[in-house]
């Protein structure tokens, strides 16, 4: 829980923003405006600088995949998405690439028959359906138009 990279990523940050908050709230004055804001600048300025740092971070691991797809074009002359499976054996046997795994199998559910549906029940005492029945010809006390 407490790793330096956390207490430099998430804890610093927390610590610099709750002075920060303590400051406004002990000193409601300009002073202690100016200190809040300056603290919160300042771990504002500390969460900014951990994210570049992981993107710094993420750009060297593409490099360094990169490097690794080269290097497997030069001994197999193929890029290694494009590889046949031959190909892939050849270069794990070979300890070039990691041991694959099998793909694991997808269980699916059963399908189920959208129209084999149970009755519905009804909420009504009586045990009629909340929809009427569909009726042929006019309702009563309608009149029927004439054409």
């Amino acid at each position: 829980m407490f790793t330096p990279v956390k207490i430099v990523r998430f804890w610093l940050p927390a610590l610099i923003f709750l002075i920060g908050a303590v400051m406004l709230v002990v000193s409601p004055d300009i002073v202690g405006l100016e200190g809040a804001a300056l603290m919160l600048g300042g771990g504002l300025g500390v969460v900014v600088s951990n994210r570049i740092h992981q993107m710094g971070l993420k750009g060297e691991k593409d490099r360094d995949d990169e490097m690794g797809a080269r290097q497997f074009m030069e001994r197999y002359g193929v890029w290694p998405d494009e590889a046949s499976e031959e190909v892939l054996d050849r270069a794990e046997r070979a300890g070039d690439i990691e041991p694959r795994t099998p793909p694991a199998e997808e269980v699916q559910p059963p399908r189920v028959d959208p129209h084999n549906r149970p009755p519905r029940s009804s909420s009504r005492p009586d045990g009629r359906t909340r929809s009427p029945e569909r009726r042929t010809g006019p309702r009563p006390g309608r009149r029927v138009p004439r054409r």
